[in-house]
């Protein structure tokens, strides 16, 4: 039997569409405008690359290029050239706020890492408010509601396993409130791109994966033509939620103070060689670079746990032997203690343990792992 489906279509009467898949934990699927319009700036901070295979991306780059002189577009500019806020961040702010074109906060950021910049976001808020109703963002999405819908159901056709968040919430012994993909065609990626912001609500945490398109499709006459839209892909959006959600159980605790400095304590192991590999991947702190270590360590785990040995294998191989993820395999086998003990009520209560794994590391040792062929 096919699973059932309920169907929230509320675009023409709001700021989301959310379709949920009907399982014990949902999963839910929705276009935020909040999100699309932080995209769609993107493209004029931005500019210049073209996208014969996203259609969406080339509406976008048609439609908004008369606003490209708009303050919020300078404005987001100078916040990301000097690196006040990177991309990814803004959309967790975005997420943070009331929906488009109201400046006021759904959910307090007091106990954010963004509390000491909150004059800068208050003013670049309002300069995109401006922008959203200047530029009739609005308007661009409801006429071409038919994509946005198509890449909804396209996800929703494709959600992870029904006992997914099960998974990842008996791995981590954490639960969130509220898990959602939201599915953006007008993306700007060189391939495949995901970013997982979170929200702390006073109810709990909102986690988020916020996902590009990941097959090419047909440029049309009219995005009304369209039949695929681009993420009908059963394995990236099952592996890109794994990481994105991973990161929602992984960075709040690496953000505490007691763990930061415990990090810090291992960081003379980030040599030159291991910062120009995870620089390539746009891992360019030691923060960053551990925060991915254990993100994977916990796709990994979850796999195995899973039953599916042989997603473990490729993902071990795509992690360490390509993409130099060398702390992976004293990772992995620290990690099993945790795993076979219930005393550790939480992840955290065993991340020291794991991080003082780092103890079996020295420079010498990084650099042969770094450099071997």
């Amino acid at each position: 039997m096919k699973p059932i489906y309920f169907i929230l279509l509320t675009l023409l009467g709001s700021n989301c569409i959310s379709q949920k898949k009907n399982t014990q934990r949902e999963i839910a699927v929705e276009s935020n405008y909040n999100i699309h319009t932080q995209l769609i700036l993107e493209h004029l901070v931005w500019p210049g690359k073209r996208y014969p295979n996203r259609p969406m991306i080339t509406e976008v780059i048609r439609y908004f290029d008369k606003y490209k002189d708009h303050p919020a577009i300078h404005f987001t500019d100078s916040l990301l050239r000097n690196k006040i806020f990177f991309s990814d961040e803004l959309m967790e702010i975005s997420l943070y706020l009331e929906p488009l074109p109201s400046t006021k906060f759904k959910y307090s950021i007091e106990n954010t890492p963004y509390n000491d910049r909150i004059a800068l976001i208050n003013e670049w808020k309002q300069k995109v408010s401006d922008f959203y109703i200047v530029s009739d963002v609005e308007g661009f999405m409801k006429s071409n509601k038919q994509f946005y819908d198509g890449a909804i159901k396209e996800v929703v056709n494709n959600l992870p396993p029904n006992d997914f968040i099960d998974q990842m919430e008996t791995f981590y012994r954490d639960k969130k409130l509220k898990y959602t993909i939201i599915p953006c065609p007008e993306m700007k990626t060189g391939d495949k791109r995901g970013v997982g912001p979170y929200v702390q609500t006073k109810e709990g945490m909102l986690v988020y994966q916020i996902i590009s398109a990941s097959i090419p499709i047909q440029n049309m006459n009219k995005l009304s033509d369209c039949t695929e839209f681009g993420f009908n892909n059963r394995e990236y959006i099952l592996l890109n939620a794994r990481h994105e959600f991973g990161h929602s159980f992984v960075n709040p605790l690496l953000e505490r103070a007691d763990i930061t400095e415990l990090l810090n304590k291992y960081e003379k192991l980030f040599t030159r060689a291991f910062q120009k590999v995870m620089g390539d991947q746009n891992y360019g702190t030691w923060w960053d670079c551990v925060a991915e270590h254990l993100v994977r360590l916990g796709e990994i785990r979850i796999a195995d746990r899973s039953g599916d040995s042989i997603l473990a294998t490729k993902l071990r191989f795509e992690n360490i032997e390509k993409k130099r993820f060398i702390f992976l395999p004293e990772l992995e086998e620290k990690v099993k203690q945790y795993e076979s003990n219930k005393m550790y009520k939480s992840f955290l209560s065993y991340l020291p343990e794991l991080i003082n794994t780092l103890e079996q590391f020295n420079v010498q040792k990084i650099n042969s792992r770094i450099l071997e062929d």
